[in-house]
């Protein structure tokens, strides 16, 4: 039975790393489309996820409860107020500035999780937490990053970022709850959110954009709803229910990394060498963060048969 739960933990792990590469991918598609109104892309972006999950899994309807529906509603607007803390922030703040207050989930989920649930933080967690630290500061390392002035825009990107730790928190708690669907919980939310998004949108005057959008646009915002959304939460939400959110955290720093990658791979942008070693360095912080995982239930294992 330990094999098999370490055989799942192992494989949720990769899935929560290939949600953290899905998320990556929206940094280059982000790019591509930055003409086109940010809540109108959230609005189509969420609704092609929605209606995809709901065509796929549809069987799972059957297992509606009014649970389920409630929980979607309230992690949804969590999420659109992540969207609104990080896409207002940027506007306030440099573009490197923002992603790195905006990827510092990693940090929050420990303390959250200390301050509300007494969870202790576990000294691999600690270490390969601040490793990631300083991987991510050299990430976005800038000669703006020198500087230790905070501004309103740092703030709403640091908001950001604890929506997204609570996000990660809120997630785990829903994939150990008996009476709810996983995949309709996601179907749920992506609906949800899409919601709020075409309201914005609407208030906002964005879908009037709409005969201006080219369909190479419009190809990268489906991708976005394929990938970036429904791929990334359905595998977060199934994954997450065997892997503490703590190590969630660290491993969706990933995303910055990959999405760094990635826009120099497919937009050809550049990355300093400095970056590079960043990307470099989170890695090395989840993969210590595993090895030092597996090395103590390797341990526990063999103290329980002594």
């Amino acid at each position: 039975m330990k094999e098999e739960n370490h055989s799942r933990e192992l494989i949720s792990v990769l899935g929560l790393t290939l949600a953290a590469m899905f998320w990556g991918i929206s940094y280059p598609l982000t790019k591509f489309v930055e003409d086109v109104p940010t809540f109108y892309i959230i609005s189509l972006r969420f609704i092609l996820a929605a209606a995809l999950l709901a065509v796929c899994f549809f069987r799972h309807f059957r297992n509606y409860n009014f649970d389920t529906l409630k929980n979607a509603f309230i992690l949804s607007f969590l999420l659109t107020a992540m969207y609104i803390f990080n896409i207002v922030g940027v506007k306030y703040t440099t573009s490197v500035k923002a992603s790195f207050f905006t990827t510092l989930s990693f940090l929050v989920c420990p303390v959250i999780n200390l301050i509300l649930y007494k969870m202790k933080i576990q000294k691999f967690i600690g270490i390969s937490a601040l490793i990631c630290l300083a991987g991510t500061c050299m990430l976005c390392y800038t000669p703006d990053m020198g500087r230790l002035v905070i501004n309103f825009g740092d703030i709403l990107c640091a908001l950001a970022s604890v929506a997204g730790a609570i996000n990660i928190i809120y997630m785990e708690k829903m994939s150990h709850r008996d009476n709810i669907d996983n995949t309709l919980f996601t179907i749920f939310l992506m609906a949800f959110i899409a919601l709020w998004g075409t309201v914005i949108a609407l208030a906002r005057g964005e879908f009037s954009y709409h005969s201006q959008v080219t369909s190479s646009q419009m190809i990268a915002i489906v991708l976005m709803g394929l990938f970036s959304s429904a791929g990334a939460f359905i595998l977060q939400i199934h994954c997450e229910k065997h892997v503490p959110s703590n190590r969630v955290g660290i491993i969706f720093s990933l995303e910055p990394a990959s999405g760094c990658i990635l826009s120099v791979l497919l937009i050809h942008e550049t990355m300093s060498l400095i970056g590079w070693m960043g990307a470099l360095v989170i890695m090395i912080s989840i993969l210590y963060m595993e090895f030092a995982n597996n090395r103590q239930q390797a341990r526990l294992k063999t103290e329980s048969v002594n």
